[in-house]
């Protein structure tokens, strides 16, 4: 077992990464992590936020001697605004949608800090 829910609850947390990044969606599937993150522009790139998660989820998820997990690289996507929830509704019917659960709100390792109506 791993502590998915602390790296949801404690690392990732309900706040903005650092006063210009703010997760809006997070949610860990079997083989796969989705993040929807809104940049203020004014933070680090979105490469070092993604390199600051993997090292904290790193260290909370890997079993002692265990490889590193992690892709080295990840996939990102630039959104316009009016795209957000779009892609926030994808994100969290994935785990539905991949036959994990019933209903997406069953999903236990699924974070929403938006509205999705």
């Amino acid at each position: 077992p791993r502590d998915i829910e602390g790296a949801l609850d404690a690392d990732l947390g309900t706040q903005s990464l650092d006063g210009h990044a703010r997760v809006l969606v997070a949610c860990f599937m079997p083989d796969h992590v989705h993040l929807l993150l809104q940049l203020d522009g004014q933070g680090r790139p979105l490469s070092e936020y993604v390199r600051t998660l993997k090292r904290a989820w790193t260290i909370r998820l890997a079993h002692p001697g265990e490889a590193p997990f992690w892709q080295r690289t990840f996939y990102d996507h630039w959104m316009r605004h009016d795209e957000t929830l779009e892609y926030a509704r994808y994100i969290v019917a994935n785990p539905e949608r991949k036959g994990l659960v019933a209903r997406w709100q069953d999903y236990p390792f699924l974070r929403i800090f938006i509205p999705l109506l």
